[in-house]
């Protein structure tokens, strides 16, 4: 049986979907984007998305409700929606697992692919570990098995909202490590500040629900490691910026984040003192360096 793939979105990370499910007999996969000089020949939505299995919509939190919207009056309701999307719509601060739903009115069934799965790397054949989450058991396999013959590995979980919290929190501290890494604070401290961005993400995912192991896995730990030391990373190389002293030269889902996670119900920015640091540098403007240096001395308890 033939599984019919559509890919909204042909960005970088559209591209490396495109590139894995090429080439597998029983996949078909047509691509659209917006912009119509990237994809010349693509046909129109009215005529790919009503025959889609599944439906990855590859953009950005900001444009997601847009994408939504111009493919929901042609969607099937069996069709599995994936989003690789890692944040919160910045003018509601809904992460995409609430995002989704709300904006598909036919209660397709959702899969959000997190983990550490730079672009780049998969469009040069690289191996990957992706992490299929949702509450729907049949949806994740399915999407988890569509790479079987591919260097992609994609684990699955149970745990939606844990995964996709990870994964923008994770956006967050790849931020920061790059703060970091621009002020030239060395491997020790980077090393230091990983090890605290775990124990965040640990307890910010437990504040709302999900299971703190998340944070350990794919979704969470494992793709802050991959990003916060990649030049291909936004995020990263944006706090890299920022100790610079320069704009960000692209969109950053981090900058959407910080202000929507701070202001999750049951969160003290004094207890996590990485996450302070951030949102010091990039709301409060202040000093790169003094944050940093401040949430290094809030890292080792005080002696009684």
């Amino acid at each position: 049986m033939i599984t019919q793939v559509a890919i909204l979105g042909y960005g970088e990370f559209g591209k490396a979907m495109h590139h894995l499910l090429v080439p597998q007999t029983d996949v078909t996969v047509t691509c659209w984007d917006k912009n119509s000089d990237i994809l010349p020949e693509q046909h129109t939505l009215q005529t790919i998305i009503p025959t889609c299995d599944i439906l990855f919509v590859c953009v950005p939190t900001w444009t997601t409700r847009s994408a939504l919207q111009s493919v929901h009056p042609f969607l099937n309701p069996k069709t599995i929606v994936v989003s690789p999307s890692k944040g919160f719509e910045k003018e509601t601060c809904h992460r995409v697992d609430t995002l989704f739903p709300q904006n598909l009115p036919n209660h397709n069934p959702f899969v959000f692919l997190g983990g550490p799965m730079i672009a780049e790397e998969i469009s040069a054949n690289l191996a990957a570990i992706g992490i299929a989450a949702s509450s729907s058991a049949e949806a994740r396999a399915t999407v988890a098995k569509l790479f079987d013959h591919t260097p992609l590995v994609v684990c699955q979980t149970d745990d939606l909202a844990g995964a996709v919290l990870a994964a923008a929190l994770k956006n967050i501290y790849a931020l920061g490590l790059g703060i970091c890494d621009g002020l030239k604070m060395g491997s020790n401290i980077h090393g230091a500040l990983v090890s605290q961005a775990t124990r965040e993400m640990m307890h910010v995912v437990s504040v709302v629900g999900g299971k703190p192991e998340t944070a350990l896995g794919p979704a969470g730990l494992g793709d802050l490691v991959a990003t916060a030391q990649s030049t291909n990373s936004t995020n990263y190389t944006t706090g890299i910026r920022f100790a610079q002293g320069l704009k960000p030269i692209r969109g950053s889902e981090a900058l959407n984040t910080i202000p929507c996670v701070v202001n999750i119900p049951g969160i003290v920015l004094a207890e996590l003192p990485f996450l302070q640091a951030v949102y010091q540098i990039v709301v409060e403007k202040k000093p790169a360096q003094h944050a940093i240096l401040g949430a290094l001395l809030a890292l080792c308890p005080k002696s009684a």
